[in-house]
């Protein structure tokens, strides 16, 4: 029986795994297999001085040890995200210098991990230099780690109105300057990648990967390879969050050993490497000044961010100029503009991290009207109201040159109030507060996102019919958890009339598969769900033509159903898809439609979030009381599947607010194991309330807009906010996250002396 969207079909995918019949980078053992791993940099910044691999190479059982000089690779060019390249190159391994703890040194290969592991503690003598700590002590450039570029400066950039002016727009003028402190993506497989080398010269890699096709073009491009020499194959994925969708030095080095040996070689990241070498989310540190009338209405916004790169200008420089994109919310604000600088410090490199960019802007101008709200004496929901783009403006050109292309922002925040009861809570905080309890407190998280990557990327699909009539989709999306078979199945079904769980759904080979952009950025449903749409109708149609040739009845009188096509109230007179099959190829028919589908526009959902806490003053511990999240994504395909990622993405926003952050000391990063870096688990789900609105995405057919992101965009916010409300009479007026109970409970007491 066909599915159609909008419903929620059992999920495909989900049994073998659940059954343990996955297969992941780690569970692939190729005969011949050897183990790589990695010597690693132990100084934040330091000359090398020597490598001194005599006892490694003498160890039985190792393969290998190679140095940059032994690879000779080309380095990974220096990014500004958008424009030319920058003197800043990034070392397959380390040349020279080092510039952050974990950068890779030299790669050792081995018969079996252990081994590997043990070659690896050679001796490797460092010199240390000055250490950039900070972006602020980056922008001082007493210590420079790119001596060819000169500065630490990666670029500086303004957007928004032309000529800005200087200095406050009315009577009141706050400032808020908040931190996104770098995090951990912290996926549950880390990062792997297995290389053999084939009788026919190719080399086939085994990755993780968001973008298989991508990879396969820088790998050749630092081999010198041709790419069709290279074929990538995504295997099962323990989740990405952005950070699977890049490149890393590793990869390249892994590669080049194998081709070198001869022989398979794998690598599998460990935790702490994980946390030490990155890439890391985050890093934004934004100073926002809003001004305007006592009324509430914001007249004039100034946005100065400074984006920590890490050590190299490479996977995360695109992140700041997402984050300055949306840098006015939801709200109109046409007197905007957007100061962007990007430096580079002694810490791991960044790089793109669920929502990348959207988060880092949300929390920003989120806190900044709050601050207004309470510059002005007003409720802050009334004075988000008054600023809100309204819905006859859509779509709505952001001074940042943004489109907003369709929603009602209005409702979205009535709808989240609503659920949160939010005037009885306000009640409810009056009386307690009357009483001396200062614990509660409510909070608004608002925002916008881009979603669908580069305007101008587009997505290839292939839906083909098989010899024995099934139905075969092949797709450049990639899934690494999202539910893709399920959901592609249930769009072609929908279309041809076949059951979803007999369609064969191809995707992460670059073998199976002629093209894909891949999946990351909120784009797989909207880029590539509309690309199988579109050819799963144009094939529909050539074989309606085929079935109406043969049955000698007109096209229109057709109908797709049940793996068969059938003459509208006589479903006896009827061709199979089999049947059709085997008479396209006697004719010579093609039976397979291919589509790249670029919607030339990005999509923008958003939402409100809501969040009443309970602040405990005696030990500054936060409890989340309720949580509500409204979000729109346009059209819902699946609304489990996107219930599930809501949730999901909300408690990895919980996650940023409360308990996670990657902490350095002189350039030593400290937080190294789970024991140091918290990550919540099930037990600390809040009571979540979710409901959405619809409003169908314009740019492509589903009318879809993306749902991934959503919940670690509006919960930090949020919650931050609700923190500061309930602490507002007794004078905490900043918090940085994680809100830790140490954090809240200091902050309590700074307040309480002053």
């Amino acid at each position: 029986m066909a599915t159609a969207p909008g419903t929620a079909p059992h999920r495909l995918e989900d049994d073998r795994l659940v059954h343990g019949r996955g297969r992941f980078v780690p569970d692939l053992r190729p005969p011949g297999l050897l183990h790589a791993a990695f010597v690693r940099s132990y100084l934040p910044h330091a000359r090398i001085v020597e490598v001194d691999r005599s006892d490694a190479q003498g160890m039985t059982g190792v393969a290998g040890v190679f140095t940059a000089d032994d690879l000779d690779l080309p380095p990974i060019p220096g990014a500004t995200g958008r424009g030319p390249e920058v003197a800043m190159p990034r070392e397959i391994l380390a040349r020279e210098r080092v510039r952050y703890v974990g950068e890779p040194i030299a790669l050792v290969v081995a018969e079996d991990r252990y081994t590997a592991a043990d070659a690896a503690e050679m001796w490797v003598e460092l010199d240390e230099l000055p250490v950039v700590a900070d972006p602020v002590a980056a922008l001082e450039d007493a210590s420079v780690l790119h001596p060819g570029h000169g500065s630490n400066l990666v670029s500086s950039s303004v957007v928004g109105v032309e000529d800005p002016a200087d200095g406050p727009a009315g009577p009141v003028s706050v400032t808020v300057r908040v931190d996104n402190q770098r995090l951990a993506p912290a996926p549950i497989e880390p990062l792997g990648i297995l290389c053999e080398p084939g009788e026919d010269g190719r080399l086939t890699v085994w990755c993780g990967h968001q973008a298989p096709h991508r990879l396969q073009r820088q790998l050749a491009g630092l081999l010198g390879l041709d790419a069709a020499r290279i074929r990538v194959v995504v295997p099962d994925v323990g989740g990405a969050f952005g950070m699977k969708g890049m490149l890393f030095p590793e990869y390249v080095a892994v590669a080049a050993a194998a081709l070198r040996l001869d022989r398979p070689v794998r690598w599998v990241e460990n935790r702490t490497e994980h946390f030490l070498g990155g890439t890391h989310g985050r890093g934004l540190h934004h100073t926002v000044t809003l001004s305007g009338d006592p009324d509430g209405r914001v007249r004039r916004a100034r946005v100065e961010i400074v984006a920590d790169l890490g050590a190299y200008p490479h996977n995360g420089s695109q992140v700041p100029l997402f984050a300055r994109f949306v840098a006015g919310g939801l709200y109109d604000l046409p007197d905007l503009s957007v100061t962007t600088r990007m430096v580079v410090t002694n810490r791991a490199p960044t790089g793109s991290y669920r929502g990348a960019g959207r988060p880092e802007a949300a929390y920003a101008i989120e806190r900044a009207m709050e601050a207004y709200a309470r510059a002005c004496g007003l409720d802050p929901a009334e004075v988000r109201r008054r600023n809100l783009v309204a819905p006859d403006r859509m779509p709505y050109r952001a001074a940042t040159g943004a489109l907003y292309d369709s929603g009602d922002y209005p409702a979205a925040l009535d709808l989240a109030l609503r659920l949160a009861d939010y005037d009885a809570v306000r009640a409810e905080q009056a009386q307690r507060r009357a009483r001396g309890d200062h614990g509660l407190g409510i909070g608004i998280g608002a925002f916008v996102e881009r979603a669908g990557g580069a305007i101008g990327s587009d997505e290839y699909a292939r839906v083909e019919l098989a010899d024995d009539g099934h139905v075969v989709v092949r797709t450049g999306t990639c899934a690494t958890g999202q539910g893709h078979r399920t959901v592609w199945s249930q769009l072609t079904s929908a279309v041809l009339g076949v059951a979803a769980d007999t369609v064969e759904v191809v995707a992460g080979d670059t073998d199976a598969v002629a093209d894909g952009i891949g999946s990351f950025a909120s784009r797989s449903a909207q880029v590539g769900g509309s690309a199988i749409h579109l050819a799963a109708g144009r094939l529909r149609d050539r074989l309606r033509d085929l079935a109406a040739e043969h049955l000698e009845v007109d096209p229109a009188d057709l109908q797709f159903r049940d793996g068969e096509v059938a003459v509208t109230g006589a479903p006896q007179v009827a061709v199979t898809l089999a049947d059709l099959g085997r008479l396209a190829a006697e004719h010579g028919v093609a039976v397979h439609e291919e589509e790249r589908f670029d919607p030339q526009a990005q999509t923008f959902p958003y939402g409100v979030h809501v969040a009443v806490v309970e602040v405990d003053g005696a030990t500054g511990r936060v409890e989340i009381r309720k949580l509500v999240a409204v979000d729109d994504c346009g059209n819902v395909l699946h609304p489990e599947i996107v219930e599930g990622q809501v949730v999901g993405s909300l408690m990895q926003g919980i996650a940023q607010a409360l308990y996670e952050g990657l902490q350095y000391e002189d350039g030593q990063l400290r937080t190294t194991t789970f024991a140091e870096y918290h990550v919540p688990t099930a037990m600390e789900a809040p009571p979540i309330v979710s409901d959405r609105l619809v409003s169908p995405a314009p740019s492509n057919p589903l009318g879809v807009k993306g749902s991934g992101e959503s919940g670690c965009i509006g919960a930090p916010p949020a919650i931050v906010n609700a923190v500061l409300d309930a602490l507002e009479p007794l004078g905490v007026d900043d918090l940085q996250m994680p809100l830790t109970a140490r954090t809240v409970w200091s902050a309590i007491q700074r307040a309480r002396r002053s």
